[in-house]
């Protein structure tokens, strides 16, 4: 019998002899359950009883290899199973997602640019000792806001009152990119009479006939080739020009920073060392604040600080969108980056004076009002953007500044839109 059971199995599922012996296939579907189950259990047996080290006898490997099909067809079963038991709960969600991400979305569009948007308690962050986290009440830029992708073709500005020195800061992304894109339409409709650019790109010093206004020009540039740069250009001449970060060790900042000195005051442009893409490089930004908080705390020691440019950084949920999302992920808005300056701000990271965020200063209850949004994802079109770009101030000339605002309408040469400040003279 023990022979006959191999035999019978590699008959029955070999197509020559099936139709020969077998009339019907219900006969096929009836009897083979049974004769599987006690073939099964007696190969199972049998396998159990070969000795170790001895090869198995042709019945005893036809037994292993039809045992090996049953346990396949019995997991695919049990998988095939599990699987659509979890099928439906996976498409209900899916389906859900979207529509709730959607609505609220446009419940913040819709928001006046004065309120602000609650989120549901389970989507809020962790909380933080930090006067920088978020508390869930995350915005968007205000609906009316300019949308354009584009610089418009023709800019008009009011000129300033006399004596009054008007500083235009602008994160032109590159000074070959931006030219084609409106960059100059900007620049001669503002007519500043100082013009700090910052991330220009540029491996020498150009000598572009459209700056030519401005007869005292100042370029930081690294070692890295197209990378970062930090250019101020004036037409009022300065007592001595610095580039990069005097006391800043191991790190190459002569694209980052250009500081003036001027009778009355110092003109500190920079373009902020970024954290990085999972703050990779925090490492370089906590070295960075450290000491640009000393050079700060030092030019303020012998006259008033006039310090504006890309800052890579914000204050607080108010300067940028979807806040909740992006504490202590994005560079730019994580504890170490925020509270580091608040503490430059109030002057305990060197035991200084204080200084002023002006723009803010002027617009304490502003929410939304961004100088950055991302080429990514039609950020400008949603909405989504930073306040990275500002001017601060020592805190005793803060009331020098006359007014402080940010050009939306001027996107689309750069990512990031110019900020100018009126500052009454002379620097």
């Amino acid at each position: 019998m023990a022979s006959t059971i191999p035999n019978l199995i590699r008959t029955v599922l070999n197509p020559r002899y099936r139709s020969n012996w077998i009339p019907k296939r219900s006969l096929l579907l009836r009897p083979l359950p049974s004769i599987h189950s006690n073939m099964v259990t007696r190969s199972s047996s049998r396998l159990a009883s070969q000795p170790s080290g001895e090869e198995p006898t042709p019945e005893i490997q036809a037994s292993k290899e039809s045992l090996v099909v049953v346990k396949s067809a019995r997991k695919r079963k049990v998988e095939k199973s599990t699987k659509e038991e979890t099928k439906e709960p996976e498409e209900k969600v899916g389906k859900s997602k979207p529509a709730t991400v959607k609505k609220d979305e446009d419940e913040v569009a819709e928001q006046p640019k004065s309120k602000k948007t609650k989120r549901s308690p389970s989507s809020s962050s962790p909380s933080s000792d930090s006067p920088s986290a978020p508390t869930g009440n995350d915005t968007l830029a205000p609906a009316e806001f300019p949308k354009n992708g584009q610089v418009p073709e023709t800019l008009s500005y009011e000129k300033r009152p006399e004596g009054v020195i008007r500083i235009s800061a602008w994160n032109i992304t590159s000074l070959k990119s931006a030219e084609p894109k409106g960059l100059f339409t900007y620049i001669q409709a503002e007519d500043a009479d100082v013009l700090v650019l910052s991330e220009t790109k540029v491996n020498d010093v150009p000598k572009h006939p459209k700056l030519s206004q401005y007869p005292y020009q100042y370029w930081g540039i690294g070692s890295q080739k197209g990378y970062a740069g930090l250019a101020i250009l004036s037409k009022v001449k300065p007592l001595k020009s610095i580039i990069g970060l005097p006391n800043l060790k191991g790190y190459d900042s002569k694209g980052r920073i250009v500081t003036l000195e001027f009778p009355n005051s110092f003109l500190i442009g920079t373009y902020a060392v970024n954290a990085g893409e999972g703050l990779k490089t925090m490492d370089n930004k906590i070295a960075w604040n450290k000491a640009l908080a000393e050079h700060l705390n030092e030019c303020d020691k012998k006259k008033p600080v006039i310090w504006c440019g890309d800052l890579n950084v914000v204050l607080d949920e108010r300067d940028l969108s979807q806040a909740s999302k992006k504490w202590n992920k994005s560079p730019g808005y994580t504890q170490i980056e925020c509270d580091a300056h608040r503490r430059l701000l109030e002057g305990k990271e060197t035991g200084g004076d204080p200084f002023v965020d002006i723009w803010r200063h002027k617009h304490p209850d502003a929410v939304g009002h961004y100088t950055f949004y991302g080429w990514r994802g039609g950020c400008r079109g949603k909405g989504i953007g930073w306040r990275l770009d500002t001017f601060i101030l020592s805190e005793r000339i803060k009331d020098s500044a006359l007014e402080c605002e940010i050009r939306h309408e001027v996107y689309g040469a750069s990512d990031h839109v110019p900020i100018f400040c009126d500052i009454r003279g002379p620097l």
